[in-house]
């Protein structure tokens, strides 16, 4: 009993003496620059006000918004002769941009440069690859716990239709989000290069 009671008493006093020695006073602290704090709440606009340079745009004039890609940002794209390329930007042109590709021929990076009128379509990820494993069926295995738990045999289950079609979904969730990942370049969605000063 008396172990317990000085236990409740040590920790509490060890804790306090132990972040009063690694803890910085508050008064003491640096404060962060306007530059780091507007780095820390949106990186991309932050880029846009601080880096010197052109960039590259893509607007979407509907809902008005636009996305930034600079030089070292990882663009996917693909281009009119239906080539599709996923690398970095290497270097932005006044009409073009240069990216660093793997020529498969010579098994050499290599810089190609293409015109924006050659692009016709915008990636916004890598194709995801279809996986079929044991968490696309955990809603059968869900009636198999039922069934050890409850004794309720899977194939009376009444949520059976359920989880098959919880199961098959899953494979085709990830189809449709292949489907719907690109952007075609039309008057909706507008490729520009912008220079900041």
């Amino acid at each position: 009993m008396k172990f317990l009671q000085l236990k409740s008493i040590l920790f509490p006093f060890i804790l306090v003496v132990y972040s009063n020695i690694f803890a910085q006073d508050f008064h003491q602290r640096e404060p962060l620059s306007v530059e780091e704090l507007i780095y820390r709440k949106d990186p991309t606009r932050a880029k846009a006000m601080f880096t010197k340079g052109r960039y590259l745009v893509l607007e979407n004039l509907r809902n008005n918004s636009r996305t930034r890609f600079y030089e070292g940002d990882l663009f996917r794209f693909k281009t009119k002769d239906d080539f599709v390329f996923e690398n970095d930007i290497y270097s932005i042109k006044d009409s073009s941009i240069v990216i660093t590709s793997l020529n498969e021929v010579t098994n050499r990076y290599e810089y190609v440069e293409i015109k924006l009128n050659e692009i016709k379509r915008i990636y916004k990820h890598s194709k995801k690859k279809i996986h079929i494993n044991l968490y696309t069926f955990a809603p059968v295995g869900y009636l198999f716990i039922e069934w050890a738990a409850w004794k309720t045999p899977p194939l009376s289950n009444s949520k059976l239709p359920l989880a098959i079609g919880l199961s098959l979904a899953q494979p085709f969730i990830g189809v449709i989000s292949n489907q719907f990942r690109s952007r075609r370049i039309t008057e909706n969605y507008r490729l520009r290069i912008f220079q900041s000063f």
